[in-house]
């Protein structure tokens, strides 16, 4: 199993958790910072493999 299925168990066990009410503040802090973590972490990849701006055209 690669890393990123592991932080994404991982999240999923800690947002059931959250839901439950069973972390504190500083605990649900951290699970919404991996998560933006990781968006961010989608969007670099999809710059890498599509470009900053694939549908731009600059007329020329």
């Amino acid at each position: 199993m690669g890393m990123w299925h592991e932080a994404a168990d991982a999240l999923s066990e800690a947002i059931d958790s959250e839901k439950t009410g069973r972390l504190t503040t500083d605990q649900q802090l951290k699970v919404a910072e991996i998560k933006a973590l990781l968006a961010i972490g989608q969007e670099l990849s999809k710059i890498h493999h599509e470009g900053i701006n694939p549908e731009y055209d600059s007329g020329h």
